[in-house]
């Protein structure tokens, strides 16, 4: 299926979704008549049960008249012997119990004799037959709605398993980003594979670091921040309308989102705790709570950032004592604990000595075997050292694009020559 027939079936789709949309106001309209016919019917029935037992109403009445008679006579005596209070406030509170009673049976009583039996029967034996015909055409209509999510959900699972981006970890198309009324981004298209380390380069003020911080909405925390244009995660959530293109009634959260899409700082940036408690936050806030759960997660994070043998001996050592480099692996490793698809990483080795600046690289080559890894990086050595392929950004555009030794090798564009033959940058 290529993307013209997606586009049809994708219209094709919105339009099953108004007919289901219509076809639920019509089942919902049915089931509130249906409802009110059968409430009709309650009433009705109560009524009539009410005529039939009006002689025992009655009776009851009588009993309830000489039990506030006789307790009235109580007071009195009670008033005479000078009785304690409490005792006669007993009477009262029970006359008062008693007289609500009487009122409730007096109002059965009144509505009894005010009903015309013969015409209540008619009525509810009308009503019998409306509820009847209106059980038919609820389940009508219901039927109509679940052939219509049916049509709705072979068209979802076609449109999905033809889904061309599957492949992608981000498709962005048209994106133009703005800090107020000054733009960042000039009409950015790119795709970004699935397990692949892509690098994003270019000179100081280029937007690499804009670009990445769109991809996981971290960006949006700037008041002036504005971003238009589509962002796909996994070729099918568009992230800023929070829903799958595919299936709009399928929802993305930011959370859900940040879950997905972590990010590694160009400072190490470790919380004032235990290590174990950096690992463990994230998992703990999003509703982990198993202590077993939490120990294997730790170990298993730590071994994926090649921290684990380092610091095993002192898990409760805190995050911020480790070195530059440990400091690093440790937000690497409390990003993976939140099990994501993608890291993002900005200049994640800048603040680094060489030797650990090269532990990194390492473990970045290791972890694009499980992730997508989106590094901005100003050493145009490390893009070509650790990146499948290479963006070449300047001053808001995406200039280039492509495999990384397409970009070093053989550069189709001047400026791409340009900046990586050192002319500017």
């Amino acid at each position: 299926m290529n993307k013209e027939q997606i586009k049809n079936q994708s219209k094709q789709r919105n339009e099953i979704i108004k007919r289901l949309k219509k076809a639920e106001v019509n089942a919902n309209s049915a089931s509130l008549k249906l409802f009110d016919i059968q409430n009709k019917r309650k009433d009705m029935k109560k009524t009539i049960s009410l005529v039939m037992d009006q002689s025992s109403l009655e009776k009851k009445e009588k009993s309830i008249e000489k039990k506030i008679s006789t307790l009235e006579s109580k007071i009195t005596k009670a008033k005479e012997k000078n009785s304690t209070k409490e005792e006669i406030h007993s009477y009262k509170i029970e006359i008062s119990m008693l007289s609500n009673d009487l009122k409730k049976i007096r109002n059965k009583i009144t509505r009894a004799k005010k009903a015309n039996i013969e015409k209540l029967e008619n009525k509810l034996a009308k009503l019998k037959e409306t509820e009847k015909a209106y059980s038919k055409i609820k389940k009508e209509k219901v039927s109509v709605v679940d052939e219509i999510l049916r049509e709705l959900n072979v068209i979802d699972k076609d449109l999905e398993n033809h889904n061309i981006d599957s492949d992608k970890s981000f498709v962005i198309k048209d994106l133009n980003v703005y800090y107020g009324k000054k733009q960042a981004l000039f009409n950015i298209n790119l795709d970004l594979p699935k397990n692949s380390v892509i690098a994003l380069i270019g000179p100081s003020g280029c937007g690499k670091s804009t670009l990445l911080r769109t991809l996981n909405r971290i960006n949006d925390e700037v008041p002036i921040f504005r971003a238009e244009g589509q962002i796909l995660l996994d070729g099918k959530y568009d992230i800023y309308k929070q829903q799958n293109i595919y299936n709009p009634l399928e929802k993305i959260s930011i959370t859900e989102l940040r879950t997905k899409v972590g990010m590694i700082f160009q400072q190490p940036n470790p919380f004032p705790m235990s290590i174990r408690k950096n690992i463990t936050y994230g998992p703990r806030i999003n509703g982990v709570k198993s202590e077993p759960i939490l120990d294997r997660l730790v170990v298993k994070s730590l071994k994926q950032a090649a921290l684990y043998e380092d610091v095993k001996s002192n898990l409760n050592a805190m995050g911020t004592a480790l070195s530059g480099g440990q400091q690093q692996r440790l937000c690497i490793a409390r990003a993976i604990a939140n099990k994501p698809e993608i890291l993002l990483m900005d200049e994640p080795t800048s603040a680094l000595d060489p030797i650990a600046a090269a532990q990194i690289e390492e473990l970045i080559l290791e972890l694009k075997k499980k992730y997508t890894i989106i590094i901005v990086t100003h050493s145009m050595q490390q893009a070509q050292r650790v990146s499948d392929y290479t963006a070449f950004m300047y001053k808001g555009d995406l200039i280039e694009y492509g495999t990384t030794k397409q970009i070093f090798n053989k550069p189709k564009k001047k400026e791409t020559k340009e900046y990586l033959s050192g002319k500017f940058g």
